[in-house]
């Protein structure tokens, strides 16, 4: 795929979750690191696990992200984004409700006649921490 493919793909992210799984395989191998969840051949459980970054109130909160670098091609792919989020409540534990954190992540994602059968992202957790007050700055 390219850079473009991987900013449509991150543009469905949190805002259609149907057209959005319309691009995984039933095959899918797929892991969130930081969240420690592994997902492997689970449509459904995918299909939940996504719908936890789709906004109820967009008055209340929202999820931006953005892909400004890709390398790979069609097969195999690695690409670095930017996610901002306005947090409607708690956050890996920490109270956020109101607050706007923002960092960067990497996801790396293989196809397969066009479908997406591995996909493992990871993200700096230390800046959104500090920007919670979890953590000194």
């Amino acid at each position: 795929m390219n850079l473009q493919w991987s900013q449509y793909w991150i543009g469905l992210f949190a805002n259609n979750t149907d057209e959005l799984m319309s691009l995984y395989s039933d095959k899918i191998q797929f892991e969130d690191v930081n969240f420690g969840i592994q997902i492997n051949g689970d449509l459904a459980a995918l299909r939940r696990f996504f719908t936890g970054f789709v906004i109820a109130d967009p008055s209340q909160s929202y999820n931006r992200f953005d892909v400004f670098d890709y390398v790979g091609d069609d097969t195999l792919g690695s690409f670095q984004w930017t996610w901002e989020t306005k947090h409607a409540g708690d956050f890996l534990g920490v109270p956020a409700a109101g607050k706007v954190t923002k960092t960067r992540g990497v996801t790396v994602m293989g196809w397969d006649n066009g479908k997406i059968v591995l996909e493992r992202s990871i993200w700096d957790a230390v800046p959104v921490l500090q920007q919670l007050g979890a953590i000194p700055s």
